[in-house]
């Protein structure tokens, strides 16, 4: 029987938890954990993974006191360049709880109720953010380029994740409708579950800005934002035919990046690959839009966190915010794909969802003022007539209490 090495055991162990999540980010915050473990045994102990694996096989060492030995290591731990010491509450728990899952996977044993013996997890904290305004938002779409617009404007009024923008096909969205319907596929949500959502008309309206920027023209199963490893490499290699290059180090650039795309394609799975287009697209998005507020210091504002206080689950939280003012929590959480027991029994069928949406379109509109201005009229009209209704209840009444009198 061939003995694995220590990167085998920790390439089987991030292989199992891909299988199951497809997602990179999950897959790159394991390897993360196991890494600074490792980092952790060599430090600490003077030895490696194997290693430390025979000594509590052989019960020279209790895995318990090995993972609290971890949270002290993490709690003290400091970076280079930084007066920072030990890493965040969330970090230190995610760690151990990886480093846990990963040796009992090794046969370890480890259960809850052992670790609380021993110690206690640190409480995980939650950074205050300062809610958006729409004026904040107003401001950013207009210095952004369509794309970014289009998928602020997205997220803004949908509520999807910014991963299920990414990978949202021509075919998911149907502009006929009124309200615009999204249909948000099983395998791009977080909870692995098909759910319907829709977009404002503001919206639609980037959106088809963007779509008709592309060449060549989308078809049903082309995705609006995602661009594949084939696709990438099908540019970077036409341009490098044709030599559009205005300096030599773009030129440089793209040719390294076409080594990497090419030695993807011959040595990592097409699931892979594809979660590398997701993640890759993602932090695209993010970073376009982090230079974009860079530029305006009125808007690089900072959370306690030292993060920038403008990011995609900014925009996703502040939809959460004015649907819920607007109308009620449950149809908020329905349409951004929250998973809670609450929600088991809220459904609605589409044509109620549609009205609901509506009714509530105008506190998820940014900009488009005309539309605004529509609804204001409505509201005016609304309360015309029920002052009139009012004004009539209150005739009727008089009249009535006249009829007593005389009586």
């Amino acid at each position: 029987m061939q003995i694995q090495s220590s990167q085998d055991k920790v390439t089987r162990f991030l292989e199992r938890k891909f299988r199951v999540s497809q997602s990179l980010s999950t897959k790159n915050g394991y390897n993360s954990a196991i890494q600074k473990f490792i980092n952790f045994l060599e430090v600490r102990y003077g030895f490696g993974l194997l290693e430390i694996l025979k000594e509590i096989e052989s019960k020279n060492r209790d895995p318990v006191d090995v993972l609290d030995d971890f949270y002290s290591f993490l709690s003290q731990y400091r970076r280079e360049n930084s007066e920072k010491v030990g890493y965040s509450n969330h970090t230190i728990c995610d760690y151990i709880i990886v480093t846990k899952e990963f040796l009992n996977g090794e046969g370890c044993k480890i259960y809850n109720e052992d670790i609380r013996q021993k110690f206690r997890l640190p409480r995980k904290t939650h950074v205050y953010e300062k809610g958006l305004t729409k004026e904040t938002i107003n401001r950013v779409i207009r210095l952004a380029n369509p794309k970014i617009a289009a998928a602020i404007l997205i997220s803004c009024s949908s509520g999807m994740r910014i991963g299920e923008i990414t990978q949202l096909r021509l075919a998911d969205v149907d502009l006929t409708q009124n309200p615009v319907t999204i249909t948000v596929r099983a395998e791009t949500t977080k909870t692995r579950e098909t759910r319907i959502t829709h977009m404002t008309s503001e919206a639609a309206s980037a959106l088809k800005d963007h779509i008709s920027r592309q060449t060549p023209p989308k078809k049903n199963e082309d995705y609006l934002f995602l661009m594949q490893h084939e696709d990438r490499l099908l540019r970077l290699n036409d341009r490098r035919t044709k030599n559009q290059y205005s300096n030599n180090g773009l030129r440089k650039m793209d040719q390294k990046n076409i080594k990497i795309l090419e030695s993807n394609l011959k040595n990592i799975s097409k699931q892979e690959r594809y979660a590398k287009s997701v993640l890759s697209t993602n932090h695209n998005l993010e970073k376009q839009l982090s230079t974009l507020i860079k530029k305006i210091p009125e808007l690089n504002l900072k959370n306690e966190n030292g993060r920038s206080s403008i990011h995609f689950h900014a925009f996703r939280a502040w939809f959460k915010t004015q649907v819920t003012d607007a109308h009620q929590s449950d149809f908020a959480e329905a349409l951004m794909g929250h998973k809670s027991l609450k929600l088991v029994y809220y459904r609605q069928n589409d044509k109620v969802r549609a009205k609901t949406y509506l009714d509530v379109e105008y506190a998820i509109t940014i900009s488009d003022t005309e539309k605004i201005d529509r609804n204001y009229s409505n509201m005016q009209k609304d309360n015309s007539e029920l002052r009139g209704i009012v004004d009539s209840l209150s005739k009727q009444l008089r009249n009535l209490e006249k009829r007593i009198e005389l009586k």
